[in-house]
């Protein structure tokens, strides 16, 4: 087998892992089986489309819960599912996606209410989403806890509170993340850019342009086949490893 072939046999394998990993995820956010979960006492399933007329980009405000937002083709509306879970049945009524509009852009927030009070420190109030959107909208994401997968997107900014984070294929450039603590993994993007990650490893494998980590607090860093330049402005502590690196290797170590 040649050496290109190996690459492509190990490029197609991680993809995979990633797609599976990425349905797993889905799976455990909007699974509609009714199995009796401590982790969900009290459930609500939630559905809503909304429309795209005179919209040339989406912005997503999304609380504590899972996230995952995917690129379909063919939609004309913004599609969403989720489930809703707390500890008190009384607060699943305000769980609810909401959206307004600033100009051309589409701006979707969720509404969660506080958890109830509880002497036993176990409340809890989430909302598990998975956001499905056309191509060609740029979207921008700030989320505040919980784990975010991001998938075939034109181009996407985050900030992201906590929680780990994977996107794959983003084909536009100026991919842009600020992290406070969680691990982030991008395969196949444009260009990323971290500005500033608290904790937490950072991978970025197959990027066409460059990759550009400003400030990181703790946590590994990993670049392999960037098209252009790898960049650590600032590092504190973890290791840095570099491979098939097209442009100009600048790293704090």
């Amino acid at each position: 087998m040649t050496e290109k072939q190996v690459a492509d046999a190990k490029t197609t394998t991680y993809s995979s892992l990633f797609r599976g990993a990425l349905s797993l995820i889905a799976g455990a956010v909007l699974a509609t089986t009714a199995s009796a979960d401590d982790n969900c006492r009290q459930r609500l399933d939630i559905s809503d489309q909304f429309a795209l007329d005179g919209v040339t980009e989406i912005s997503l405000e999304a609380g504590a819960g899972k996230l995952i937002v995917i690129c379909q083709p063919g939609l004309e509306s913004v599609e969403v599912d989720g489930r809703a879970c707390s500890t008190d049945e009384d607060n699943l009524a305000q769980f609810a996606v909401t959206s307004d509009r600033n100009g051309a852009k589409l701006i979707l927030r969720t509404e969660i209410p506080e958890p109830s009070k509880s002497f036993l420190g176990n409340s809890y109030a989430r909302l598990d989403l998975e956001v499905r959107i056309p191509n060609s909208y740029p979207i921008q994401i700030a989320d505040t806890s919980g784990s975010m997968a991001v998938s075939s997107v034109a181009s996407v900014e985050i900030k992201d509170g906590s929680g780990s984070l994977q996107v794959l294929d983003v084909t536009g450039a100026g991919f842009f993340v600020v992290d406070g603590c969680g691990c982030i993994t991008f395969v196949r993007a444009g260009s990323v850019r971290s500005v500033e990650d608290g904790s937490g490893s950072i991978t970025a494998s197959q990027i066409m342009s460059d990759v550009y980590v400003g400030r990181d607090g703790s946590g590994s860093i990993t670049a392999k086949d960037v098209g252009g330049d790898f960049t650590v402005a600032s590092d504190s502590s973890g290791s840095i490893r570099h491979k098939n690196v097209a442009g100009i290797v600048q790293v704090d170590d």
